[in-house]
């Protein structure tokens, strides 16, 4: 394989997708681009029939985010601290994109390192700065313009006429207004932390891009802002605090097994939440159109995985000082959400992967995310002692990534017709056939698999800073050798191959289907956001109503709930996967990101010596 020379390719599709001059756009011909940020779209995830085949494969929506940028950036860091000769990314496309991502600074506060998922415009009439997704807000401005006979005229003409699927168009448009109040969302800890990881790999990287990290730092003068925030925040289920001990009822359906444990033990919980944002702050923010959907906080493990790799890379790198961890508050939350991730790891997700990642339909990327953190343990272990904390942060996440997570990738790839080993998630593979057959795509078999073989070598090698190397750790499975040389020349095959979609689903709404609303699980807390509390469970709630749990109730108490039925629906106990409902849901794709994750892969197998 002459990874080099692809790799080279890969990087070319990656540089090709970023921004190089914003663009406002003419709906739905063009989309508005903001120069600096990576190419990324919002999706719907139509499945079943060859019409919702038909609408998957045309229907996106360009969508300048934070996150996507985000990613790639710090993807392509990561391979130049592989590359001895430096020659694979330029400073000119780091810097671009630093430029962009700082942009999503939250406005709301003075000179803050808090972030955002999408831009933010100020709304004079409420005096608040909004997350604004342009494009997005842009296309159900269109929709209004446009009579629903037209656009029955326009799906027919694409071949679109199963009844149920054009009902289904013709319901999603008809709650254009609910998807619009979804999109005025608060700051969030996951791009807030991912920046702070962004910063502490520039700061590696600083003498290679100069410019780039002096351009961060300048945007970044705050970084106890974070902090600050991260412990008014901070999921406190334990606290008699009722702003900090409330959450959403699908977080706590997946979570209780290990809140109930900590109680059980005498033990108190913090965790990293999703949003920057408390119930007393949602009860105002409602109204001004700044607010976390369904008005109340949730706990995301991709999300946790990303906040712990934005601490302890930041503190590795020098970024963020030693004694941020001396903070008994910080060091709390940087151990408990540590041990939840590997509690999550270790059950399979509890089961409910659509729950415990709100956010992340995929369970690779998850993994990923959490053996970065422990490589840079790993790394820094060889050679200087770690804090005590990090100390056992290293050894819980190591646990889990060396046994359950390595279990489970060593027996979920499939081979193809030359032995290459791949791994699929869900997109794509949930068409049926004439025949009534279901149909492997493999949509999103490329990212998947460089998830994966990403993650094991995170896990299983240590990087030599000295020869820019990486080295198998002594006592590395031979099955995890041989899986990752099939996997990486599967993606040297295919990555390029035009044989398969590029396609990720790297970032979704929390709703994936009906079952994944809110109100079907058990809550002990309804409120309407006056404070008024109610019990009549009759009526679906409205928008401007709180479902929460409150503390930590009991394991019979909960049991009691599971068995009885919730605003006149049973809970979904199981979840059978996303490819098992029918109806869409909404997921974002980065091309780019695909191709990057795919030379990272190749990159770092190159470099094991």
């Amino acid at each position: 394989m002459d990874i080099p020379s692809m790799a080279r390719k890969l990087y070319t599709k990656v540089s090709d997708a970023q921004i190089k001059k914003s663009s406002r756009g003419f709906p739905p011909f063009s989309w508005q681009k903001d120069k600096g940020l990576f190419e990324s779209h919002v999706k719907l995830y139509f499945h079943g029939s060859f019409s919702q085949y038909i609408l998957r494969q045309g229907f996106e929506i360009y969508d300048n985010n934070n996150f996507a940028s985000a990613w790639i950036t710090m993807a392509l860091l990561e391979m130049h601290k592989l590359d001895a000769n430096e020659t694979y990314v330029h400073e000119d496309l780091i810097f671009n994109a630093v430029q962009a991502i700082g942009n999503f600074a939250d406005k709301n506060r003075f000179n803050s390192s808090v972030c955002t998922f999408w831009p933010q415009e100020f709304n004079d009439s409420v005096t608040v700065w909004q997350s604004t997704p342009q494009n997005l807000l842009n296309f159900f401005a269109l929709v209004d313009d446009i009579p629903w006979s037209t656009i029955l005229k326009f799906l027919q003409k694409l071949g679109i006429v199963d009844t149920d699927v054009i009902k289904t168009i013709e319901e999603l448009l008809q709650e254009k207004d609910t998807y619009i109040k979804a999109f005025h969302i608060p700051a969030d800890f996951d791009d807030t932390f991912v920046n702070i990881g962004l910063g502490s790999l520039l700061k590696e990287n600083s003498k290679s891009f100069p410019k780039s990290y002096k351009s961060w730092t300048k945007r970044n003068s705050n970084l106890n802002s974070a902090f600050s925030a991260l412990k008014k925040y901070a999921y406190r289920p334990m606290s008699a605090d009722r702003n900090t001990n409330t959450v959403d009822p699908r977080t706590y359906f997946y979570l209780r097994e290990f809140l109930e444990k900590s109680k059980s033990a005498g033990e108190t919980i913090v965790l990293i939440p999703t949003w920057v944002q408390n119930l007393d702050e949602s009860r105002k923010d409602y109204y001004k159109g700044n607010v976390m959907p369904f008005n109340v906080n949730n706990v995301d493990v991709t999300v946790a995985a990303n906040g712990i790799y934005g601490i302890t890379n930041g503190v590795l790198s020098g970024l963020l000082p030693g004694s941020m961890l001396e903070d008994l508050d910080i060091q709390q939350i940087y151990l408990n959400t540590s041990a939840l991730i590997a509690h999550e790891i270790k059950t399979n997700l509890t089961n409910r992967k659509d729950l415990a990642l709100t956010y992340y339909p995929s369970e690779y990327e998850f993994y990923w995310f959490v053996s970065r953190t422990f490589s840079k343990l790993q790394e820094h272990s060889q050679h200087q002692r770690l804090h005590p904390v990090m100390k056992q942060v290293h050894g819980i996440l190591g646990e889990a990534l060396c046994g359950q997570m390595t279990s489970s990738l060593l027996q979920s790839y499939k081979t193809d017709e030359e032995g290459f080993a791949f791994y699929d998630d869900f997109l794509g593979n949930g068409d049926i056939s004439s025949l009534n057959k279901t149909i492997e795509r493999g949509e999103d078999r490329i990212f998947t698999t460089s998830m994966a073989v990403n993650a094991l070598m995170t896990t299983w090698t240590i990087y030599d800073p000295a020869k820019r190397q990486l080295t198998w750790v002594k006592d590395v499975p031979a099955k995890v050798v041989d899986v990752v040389k099939r996997g990486v020349s599967w993606l040297y095959r295919n990555v390029l191959s035009g044989r398969f979609r590029p396609w990720n689903a790297f970032f979704s709404g929390s709703v994936k289907s009906f079952n994944s609303m809110p109100w079907w699980y058990p809550s002990n807390r309804k409120e309407y956001l006056n404070g008024t509390s109610f019990s009549d469970e009759s009526q679906i709630p409205n928008s401007d109503t709180i479902i929460a749990m409150e503390g930590v109730e009991s394991p019979e108490w909960y049991r009691k709930q599971l068995y009885r039925k919730h605003f006149g629906f049973n809970v979904p106990k199981v979840f059978h996967g996303y490819n098992a409902e029918r109806g869409p849901f909404p997921f974002w794709n980065s091309d780019p990101y695909t191709y990057v994750s795919a030379m990272l892969s190749l990159v770092k197998f190159d470099s094991i010596s």
